[in-house]
């Protein structure tokens, strides 16, 4: 039977994750393949406005709608990853899902200060990543569970309902579950 890869599809930490950069998290897997995988902490709010980030970067950001920059993993945070609904279109894009890439270059974020082209989005600082088979090691001891991913995940929910949103898409309600097994 072939390994079955996660990518678009989201990995949520258990609550009793010990981990406490990643506990209360839900990951978008933008690739996962043979080599290892990739993703983009999707309910962490940075503290820093896509404004901000623009204007850091001398881009004009007059016309941008508030909007928080993610915290998206602790490896290259001074690097800007933007997932978004749409093609492919920028110099450095990757299609993902159906409808979801993950771009960056910067032609996207001058797309964005100037309200063309891209629909949904949400940009992050920095990614997660896994070596090859640390993802499905991790899995297997219970670091992680799976969802699916949708739209609303990942671009339209408040930030803080992400978390308990991705186990309701797995059916399971999260104060339900405990790190005490055994003890009624």
């Amino acid at each position: 039977m072939p390994k079955q890869y996660l990518m678009h599809r989201c990995l949520i930490a258990p609550p009793d994750m010990d981990d406490a950069f990643f506990a209360n998290t839900v990951i978008y897997l933008a690739r996962h393949d043979e080599d290892g995988a990739q993703g983009i902490i999707i309910n962490r709010p940075s503290g820093l406005q896509i404004k901000e980030l623009l204007n850091d970067l001398d881009i004009e950001a007059d016309h941008v709608n508030p909007h928080d920059v993610l915290q998206g993993g602790p490896l290259r945070p001074e690097a800007g990853f933007v997932l978004h609904t749409g093609q492919p279109i920028w110099l450095s894009s990757v299609a993902i899902g159906e409808n979801v890439c993950l771009t960056t270059s910067k032609d996207i974020l001058d797309a964005i200060a100037h309200n063309e082209g891209v629909g949904r989005y949400q940009v992050a600082l920095g990614y997660a990543s896994w070596d090859k088979n640390q993802l499905e090691q991790e899995i297997s001891r219970g670091d992680w569970l799976i969802c699916d991913s949708d739209m609303d995940l990942i671009f339209n929910l408040p930030y803080d309902d992400r978390w308990d949103a991705a186990y309701k898409k797995m059916g399971v309600n999260r104060t339900w579950l405990s790190s005490e097994i055994g003890h009624a």
